[in-house]
């Protein structure tokens, strides 16, 4: 039985980057494509929920449970840290007929699709940083590809490249050989 003296390496200054910006751990590993496929799909969905639904689809204290989904991505902990200022003294949302609020909270099936998409964003979230966490640096499907080299092309026109034309047996010669 032998034992594995190669010790795993964690990413965590990667999950930490992917935490909080969708992607960036991806980026900091050098996989480009997978960050970007990553920055666009969570940060559109996060961002559909947050247009849809505003500010107070953010609420620790309102809906916790969802909250904990939503606290997956870095942003979500800062614009719920802001949507406690825009709250009335007493800790109440403004009434929606008050004429001095600046902030009008969301209401109905537009505050629960809201709430859903960046939920449903910082569990995607997560998932990608725990991609991130652990890559094995000897497996070959996490390294950095290299591109590859062009492979010169034959040209059987040309004489001047030095390389002769194959033959190819045809009818006639494809039975010298064979007993």
């Amino acid at each position: 039985m032998t034992a594995k003296t190669d010790s795993p390496k964690w990413h965590f200054a990667g999950a930490i980057a992917g935490w909080l910006i969708p992607g960036l751990g991806h980026l900091l590993l050098g996989q480009k494509g997978r960050a970007a496929i990553l920055f666009a799909s969570i940060g559109m969905l996060w961002l559909g929920g947050f247009f849809v639904g505003g500010v107070g689809v953010f609420d620790r204290k309102g809906h916790p449970i969802w909250f904990m989904g939503q606290m997956l991505i870095a942003p979500s902990v800062m614009v719920e840290v802001y949507h406690r200022t825009l709250k009335s003294p007493a800790g109440q949302p403004p009434r929606p007929d008050d004429p001095t609020g600046t902030y009008q909270p969301s209401y109905g099936h537009v505050h629960e699709q809201g709430v859903l998409y960046t939920s449903l964003a910082g569990m995607l979230n997560l998932l990608a940083m725990m991609d991130v966490l652990y890559r094995d640096p000897a497996d070959p499907r996490h390294r950095k590809r290299t591109p590859r080299q062009p492979q010169p092309t034959r040209d059987d026109n040309n004489t001047d490249t030095g390389v002769s034309p194959e033959i190819t047996p045809n009818a006639d010669n494809s039975s010298e050989g064979i007993a």
